[in-house]
């Protein structure tokens, strides 16, 4: 006959509905740690006049060091957005850019030669920091890889 075996454990899952911690500081943790560190000190010995501006100059430079951060992150979205939008003006014309291409010779021989090829930009899209072209022969090349800018397709 076999007892059934009860195990009691004091661990749980965690619950999931709790913000997950972040480690990162910020200047909301910087000022309650300074208002805790003001609020517990000994009034026989208060904090020193240094101590408490270099603090306070610290937190001011994190403070500065995250609007800097943040005025980065703008500048290079807009620079993206805004190459997106220069290049958007090559839709519907003639380009023409470099590409490999193998020929084989009258003794059957392949050798991998560059050719000038052209199409139409039926799109314009961003890939990473790369604008890319999407062609009308089914091809994709970034922007900076085109050698000639047409109005129309000549032929």
């Amino acid at each position: 006959m076999t007892d059934s075996i009860k195990a009691t454990s004091p661990y749980q899952l965690p619950d999931k509905s709790t913000a997950v911690p972040n480690n990162s500081m910020d200047k909301d943790m910087f000022m309650k740690i300074l208002i805790a560190q003001l609020s517990n000190q000994d009034p026989t010995a208060p904090m020193e006049d240094k101590e408490f501006i270099s603090q306070m100059a610290q937190f001011s430079s994190l403070e500065q060091m995250q609007t800097i951060g943040k005025g980065i992150d703008t500048m290079l979205l807009n620079q993206h957005a805004n190459s997106l939008l220069t290049y958007s003006n090559l839709i519907g014309k003639a380009v023409s850019y470099e590409a490999d291409a193998t020929v084989s010779d009258p003794s059957g021989a392949e050798t991998t030669t560059t050719v000038k090829e052209s199409a139409n930009v039926i799109s314009v899209k961003r890939d990473g920091v790369d604008v890319i072209a999407e062609l009308s022969n089914g091809k994709s090349i970034s922007v900076y890889e085109l050698t000639e800018i047409k109005t129309k397709e000549e032929k």
